[in-house]
């Protein structure tokens, strides 16, 4: 007796595994050449927003330690 697993295009009905075929295409079209760049711009922003005012006060003293005010 074997306990394989039907294909899930089997378990779907023909409209829902036409549409689950169309988005992972999208899926896989979306991993173009700005794919790292989006997921590393969505963790800077997820590390920077819940501390917008302390990362601007530290770009700000970065920036006047660098430019010799101090």
């Amino acid at each position: 007796m074997t306990t394989a697993a039907a294909p899930l295009a089997a378990c779907l009905p023909h409209d829902q595994s036409a549409a689950l075929g169309r988005h992972l295409q999208q899926c896989e079209q979306a991993r173009g050449p700005w794919f790292v760049a989006a997921q590393v711009a969505e963790r800077l922003h997820a590390l920077v927003a819940p501390r917008f005012a302390t990362t601007v006060a530290l770009l700000a003293l970065g920036l006047a330690l660098a430019s010799g005010w101090w």
